[in-house]
């Protein structure tokens, strides 16, 4: 496969797999803000009807104290659960196949590389063998010159 090829075809994969990643997260944000707008009427609600309900045994030091710890273990949970990457084999698919697109390109440009430097060895050669012949040019020029009286 040609460098160009298998550029194009790393570039393919990487771009589809962006575009999977970028609809996944569009849906999880979108999702994730119904879900914070209804948990926020929710939890008024909710915190408005605990307090009523527990301001009179705990009193009301008490009661924002049970209040606000049930508030850090919600927000725990609820960070935990946006910081757990999903899995699935579509993803894992083009993940496995990016990395051998890219390898690909990755072979075909060392190869490349390979016929650069050797055209810059035989060039390099090249050069001293011209250097080499104008040297034993100019030592049999002075010879020759040497020898006519």
């Amino acid at each position: 496969m040609s460098t160009l090829n298998s550029a194009k075809l790393y570039g393919r994969i990487a771009f589809l797999r962006r575009q999977v990643l970028l609809r996944q997260l569009i849906r999880r944000s979108v999702t994730a803000a119904l879900a914070v707008a209804a948990f926020i009427v929710t939890s008024g609600l909710a915190t408005y009807a605990l307090f009523l309900a527990i301001k009179a045994p705990l009193g009301d030091l008490g009661a924002t104290l049970v209040i606000a710890t049930l508030y850090l273990v919600a927000a725990l949970i609820l960070l935990g659960y946006t910081l757990h990457e999903p899995h699935s084999p579509e993803m894992e698919a083009l993940a496995e196949m990016e990395a051998a697109a890219l390898e690909t390109v990755t072979a075909d440009t060392q190869g490349i590389v390979q016929l650069a430097t050797v055209a810059g060895h035989r060039i390099e050669n090249l050069g001293s063998s011209l250097t080499l012949g104008v040297g034993i040019l100019g030592a049999l020029r002075k010879l020759l010159a040497s020898r006519k009286p």
